[in-house]
């Protein structure tokens, strides 16, 4: 029995020995370590770290991607790496109820994000047709001469964007957050990316419905006129609703 390293991909339900025609980190083969009806996605590794280039990332993801298409998937974290294959099925044989039911829980199902950013222009329109405040500000800097006090203006003039734009992130974001999260099995608010970014959500879908999902997304986005902008990722391994905690090998 081979001594090598493994990097685990995720678990599976899957009694059988199979190897996939995709390849996983370093070009290595992807193939399975069974454990009755449970089963580790591994490949070989020589490395005790893999580091997290685009590269290696991308890897890990496309595995994932491929295995969710087949199989209901319990993923693992960028990096996990057992010392052999005994280590995999010990880890399989002590956490082998928890997975079990985990699997269950999520059966069918997957997770898909959201992203909704306010949109520069949609603001610069909205305070130009009516806000006085940044009338005044506008009329201020074209015709102050002092490039410290223009400077001045324009940072009162980006702080009123961002009243807007957090006004927007209730009107538009969590509005959208709430009415989506009753179409969900589960839902959660991720941290946000960058400072246009009004909310970055996860929600827990049936697979079978993804396309309604869908379509409730581009409905939201014609109600608000452009008024933001959606970005919407899926299908994806349930990382965030994985409500699992492994028990390690000692």
């Amino acid at each position: 029995m081979s001594q090598q390293g493994k990097y685990i991909y995720g678990v599976i339900e899957e009694p059988q020995p199979r190897k996939f025609n995709f390849p996983g980190i370093g070009e290595a083969e992807v193939y399975i370590i069974n454990c009755q009806r449970l089963a580790a996605i591994v490949s070989d590794t020589e490395l005790q770290e893999i580091d997290p280039t685009r590269k290696n990332v991308l890897a890990h993801t496309t595995v994932q991607d491929k295995l969710l298409k087949e199989y209901d998937f319990l993923p693992m974290g960028f990096g996990i790496i057992a010392n052999s294959e005994d280590e995999v099925r010990s880890l399989l044989v002590k956490n082998y109820d928890s997975l079990i039911r985990e699997l269950k829980r999520l059966a069918g199902k997957i997770e898909v994000e959201l992203k909704v950013f306010w949109d520069q222009e949609a603001i610069t329109q909205q305070l130009q047709d009516g806000n006085r405040e940044f009338a005044r500000l506008k009329a201020k800097i074209s015709s102050t001469s002092s490039p410290l006090e223009v400077q001045n203006l324009l940072v009162e003039a980006g702080e009123l964007v961002e009243r807007v734009a957090m006004s927007w992130k209730t009107k538009y974001a969590e509005s959208a957050y709430n009415h989506l999260k009753k179409l969900s099995f589960d839902a959660r608010m991720n941290n946000p990316v960058g400072v246009k970014n009004i909310l970055n959500a996860s929600f827990l879908i049936d697979k079978s419905k993804e396309s309604e999902f869908q379509k409730e997304i581009y409905k939201l986005d014609s109600e608000y006129q452009g008024k933001v902008n959606f970005k919407y990722v899926g299908p994806l391994a349930p990382y965030n609703f994985v409500k699992l905690k492994l028990e390690p090998v000692k």
